[in-house]
């Protein structure tokens, strides 16, 4: 399940598509994520004290069974480039957990075929 949270930045439909054109192929590639809450959180940071560029941060949260708490944050300037970084270490981060999960799985038989086999 995906849910879309905007922090200091106004709610819009433009944001939401882009965010969700771009996470639904991750989210449908990883089965695992199926049982999951996938929380994205879409952030504004500028200053009213001092002027200069805006400063966008897209962060993610999962948690579940599986995946407990794992967490990224991308920060840029643009709107767009902060949502293609977080996505593309998204993917790298799910990767490297299903490889760690699939790991401990096979030392787990491994174990348990040469202690009882």
């Amino acid at each position: 399940m995906l849910k879309i949270v905007f922090k200091n930045l106004e709610p819009s439909e433009l944001a939401r598509s882009i965010v969700i054109e771009h996470m639904g192929p991750v989210l449908e590639k990883f089965a695992l994520l199926k049982d999951h809450q996938v929380t994205l959180t879409l952030e504004m940071e500028n200053s009213p004290t001092q002027s200069g560029p805006d400063l966008f941060t897209v962060s993610s949260m999962v948690t579940g069974k599986t995946f407990k708490n794992l967490r990224m944050k991308k920060s840029s300037g643009n709107f767009y480039t902060a949502t293609a970084e977080l996505v593309d270490g998204f993917k790298e981060l799910l990767s490297s957990e299903v490889d760690r999960l699939s790991s401990r799985k096979r030392k787990v038989n491994q174990t348990i075929g040469g202690t009882y086999g």
